[in-house]
């Protein structure tokens, strides 16, 4: 990798500001100052910036408990966004695993991992998402049974979740193991209901901990995909 992807990469700056610090001899490798941005390194060189160490930080597994009001998108005229509350070097390079609306909460996974967010989103490898639907109105065993055997959900769409529980009168628990634009939202509608709030709560093996606040995350390591898969 040339050093100056290699400081942009993981200190989070411009290529060209990168390319300006080791012109301007602020940059060491394995002990020796580099003034060439074309220069090739190795990740695991010893590569210190302004007397600081560079830190390689890998893979990223995040999971976050998303509040309210926060966009999984980088786009800032939507609003807050949820890298906003990832506060590290890494979360320019991160993407999310499965978006919510911005009304939505719950467990959202993130990772600079591309295989890994393709696989939890991907529906062929049909992992389950878990959702605690509130609904406008009052449920009624007809809608229920409805959105249970699977409804056209617009678009020539059809949405049939994996299992519908009732958890009260107007508190519902859908899983799905897709992911269609609004899905839950379009299904609830296209029973007669609407929805007033939406939480997902688990993505295959992994559930979101109660103890967890919203806007609070960790890093989940790198068997993150085992323990949403249940693999050994």
């Amino acid at each position: 990798m040339r050093i100056d992807r290699f400081i942009s990469e993981f200190e989070g700056l411009s290529r060209s500001c990168s390319r300006s610090l080791i012109k301007s001899g602020k940059v060491s490798v394995d002990g020796m100052i580099v003034r060439d941005p074309s220069l090739h390194v190795e990740e695991n060189a010893s590569v210190v910036l302004d007397g600081k160490r560079v830190v390689v930080f890998g893979m990223i597994y995040i999971m976050m408990n998303k509040p309210a009001g926060y966009v999984c998108s980088r786009e800032k005229s939507e609003g807050p966004s949820v890298f906003d509350l990832v506060k590290e070097r890494f979360s320019h390079d991160l993407s999310v695993a499965g978006r919510l609306d911005r009304d939505s909460t719950g467990l959202t996974l993130l990772s600079n991992d591309g295989q890994f967010v393709h696989h939890v989103i991907s529906p062929r490898k049909a992992i389950e998402k878990e959702y605690l639907v509130q609904t406008v109105k009052p449920l009624t065993p007809e809608q229920i049974e409805a959105m249970s055997g699977g409804l056209l959900i617009g678009r020539g769409e059809f949405s049939k979740p994996v299992r519908v529980r009732v958890m009260g009168e107007s508190s519902i628990e859908i899983t799905l193991t897709e992911g269609r634009f609004h899905e839950i939202k379009r299904l609830v509608k296209a029973s007669g209901n609407e929805v007033r709030a939406l939480h997902r709560s688990r993505i295959g093996g992994l559930s979101l901990p109660e103890s967890m606040k919203p806007g609070e995350w960790i890093d989940i390591g790198e068997n993150a995909l085992k323990k949403i898969t249940g693999a050994k």
